[in-house]
């Protein structure tokens, strides 16, 4: 049977394009789901204490019931059928990459991993889509790491990016590729996040997916 948009969404949740601060495409779930930083949250100076993305959620009750809805799918199609799941995104993310021609695509927008099964799929969506150029940020050091040490591999085209979890620390050592958030005045760390002077807008600048740079580094705003 032919793939269709109403059914990847219906399965697997929403790939969306609509984020116009970064090009290409996006995946969001539901912040009010993290794991470290459902803990964060409340945890002040940390770099959750004041998430956006859960703000959002309270004000706006569809972007609410959106995310949540891709929780849901995600979790639960990731728990029976991975490899459904895996096709429902590949083909929408190859969708919109085929609409706007840019190939570039970030991993929760809101929200952070899950598991270490949802990052193998994840994984399994970078393999299958390997022109496109994938970015997750993540406070979950753990499951990437239990992932890891698991045998997994993780494919050229993604990059994982640690998080640190307190404003002005540094980066987490023994991971490649990092991000921090420094206060106005502070030494940033490695590449300074150019958005805050661009209209909080990625503009040209890609550094978020590329491996070869190792930390981006956020200014508090």
């Amino acid at each position: 049977m032919k793939m269709t948009v109403k059914q990847s969404v219906a399965d697997a949740g929403r790939i969306s394009a609509g984020n116009s601060k970064m090009p290409g495409s996006t995946f969001a779930i539901s912040a009010l789901h993290c794991k470290v930083g459902g803990k964060l949250a409340n945890v002040k100076g940390s770099v959750c204490d004041r998430c956006y993305a859960i703000k959002l959620q309270k004000l706006r009750p569809s972007v609410n019931q959106g995310w949540t809805a891709n929780y849901e799918k995600a979790v639960g199609l990731i728990d029976k059928a991975p490899d459904k799941w895996i096709n429902a995104c590949v083909f929408q993310i190859n969708r919109h990459f085929t609409k706007s021609q840019q190939p570039y695509h970030r991993w929760f927008d809101s929200g952070d991993l899950q598991s270490v099964a949802m990052l193998k799929a994840i994984c399994g969506v970078a393999e299958r889509t390997p022109d496109i150029e994938h970015w997750l940020p993540t406070r979950e050091a753990k499951i990437v790491k239990d992932y890891l040490a698991g045998g997994g591999v993780v494919p050229s085209n993604l990059v994982i990016r640690i998080s640190s979890t307190m404003i002005g620390d540094e980066p987490i050592k023994g991971y490649a590729n990092t991000s921090t958030v420094h206060r106005k005045g502070e030494e940033p760390h490695g590449y300074t996040c150019p958005a805050s002077t661009q209209g909080n807008n990625c503009g040209d600048c890609r550094a978020c997916w590329s491996l070869d740079v190792e930390n981006v580094s956020y200014p508090l705003h």
